[in-house]
């Protein structure tokens, strides 16, 4: 009888200590893991906070690519306004220029016709015949000739 028991004592222990090593394994996995997700999440935090430094600076250059775009769209609005000045003040130009044209062609034609008409009635009267003087001093002929 003291033999079973031996044997059975001897039995339990190597039973007990396979369990006692399976749980020694469990446990260290157990904490291996741990230590892989607590590096995991520290290895997450830092990419975070580096994603969140990033995110600052892209939104800061946003926003001073938005400032440079507004102050982009003044100017543009300004030249729109400076355009349409200067195209107001062209067709002015051009109606001016074809008015003044228009004006041109009638002093033209008004002068064209007197010239006829001077003409017509030169024509119509008989020239009167003028003498020459014999002689004139010098001073006198410079005189009449300017």
């Amino acid at each position: 009888m003291k033999d079973i028991i031996l044997v059975i004592s001897l039995l339990l222990a190597v039973g007990l200590s396979v369990v006692v090593v399976r749980f020694a394994q469990k446990a260290d996995k157990a904490g291996k893991s741990l230590e892989e997700e607590r590096y995991s999440r520290m290895v997450a935090e830092e990419t975070l906070q580096k994603n969140d430094a990033k995110l600052v600076t892209f939104q800061q250059e946003l926003k001073e690519d938005q400032d440079k775009m507004a102050k982009i769209v003044d100017i543009l609005d300004q030249e729109k306004g400076v355009n349409s000045d200067l195209k107001k003040q062209y067709d002015q130009l051009t109606q001016a220029k074809t008015d003044l044209e228009a004006r041109l062609e009638t002093v033209l034609h008004e002068k064209a016709a007197a010239v006829a008409a001077l003409q017509a009635q030169a024509k119509a009267q008989p020239a009167p015949v003028a003498q020459q003087p014999a002689m004139q001093p010098a001073g006198q002929a410079a005189a009449a000739a300017h």
